[in-house]
């Protein structure tokens, strides 16, 4: 025959902050209009009241301090007075009520559960809290959003600065600095292929513009190669951190 209980309980969150049901089988459900952190503080509390040795009032376990009604010394000459004899007794019949209760109610692993949760409500706050990493795809949609902008580079660099919102680790400050200074020295490699272009247009090839072209064309070559040197080294370190991301 199925069991009936005794009594049921209806609760909802119009009701009650924070409702933990613990069913016999299967996993917790926590529901909570509460803020995370507050409920998380709660529910710490409680697997330590669960926890916490018989005999101690709940203004010992949270001052950490001796209670000044339980645990106060007896009158002198050892002689305990009547109101004294009383609150003790009251005292025990309460540790031996909540004793029982402990045993005959309080599931296996409790304590553990309702630490998991807390825990695990706590890191999801901090995750939900924390703002996203500045990643080169970032960078690079930056870049492509500022295409028509008069200095692509430092528009892009301008808003990269401004966007406090996106965490920075050394790893990724540096891959912003790659992709950056690499459009820069290709924008740079431009503007003197347009200054080398002018002049042989403007004088031609002669004697004297030679030598300034010769020149032109160097700083060019020297431009490019840095910039296809740090799209070489950001290309790596993207390509290594993708082998540690995969399993």
């Amino acid at each position: 025959m199925t069991r009936i209980p005794d009594a049921v309980a209806v609760a909802s969150l119009d009701t009650h902050r924070l409702i933990v049901a613990v069913p016999n089988k299967g996993p917790a459900e926590v529901s909570c209009n509460l803020p995370r952190p507050v409920a998380a503080s709660v529910l710490r509390q409680l697997a330590d009241s669960l926890d916490s040795p018989a005999g101690r009032c709940d203004t010992a376990l949270a001052t950490g301090r001796p209670c000044p009604v339980h645990d106060a010394p007896t009158s002198p000459r050892g002689i305990t007075s009547p109101s004294r004899a009383l609150l003790d007794d009251a005292q025990g019949v309460g540790e031996a009520a909540a004793r029982g209760i402990r045993k005959a109610q309080r599931p296996a692993g409790l304590d553990a559960l309702l630490g998991y949760v807390a825990a695990s409500m706590a890191d999801e706050e901090q995750a939900a809290e924390e703002p996203p990493a500045l990643t080169a795809d970032d960078v690079r949609d930056a870049l492509a959003f500022n295409a028509d902008d008069r200095d692509q580079v430092l528009a892009t660099l301008r808003d990269v600065l401004l966007d406090t919102t996106a965490t920075r680790a050394p790893e990724q400050a540096l891959a912003a600095a790659r992709i950056l200074l690499t459009a820069h020295a290709r924008q740079l490699a431009a503007l003197v292929e347009a200054e080398h272009n002018a002049t042989q247009s403007r004088w031609g090839l002669n004697r004297s513009t030679r030598g300034l072209l010769t020149g032109y064309s160097n700083a060019r070559r020297t431009i490019r190669t840095y910039a296809d040197r740090l799209a070489d080294e950001q290309a790596l370190a993207e390509g290594a951190a993708n082998e540690q991301v995969e399993p």
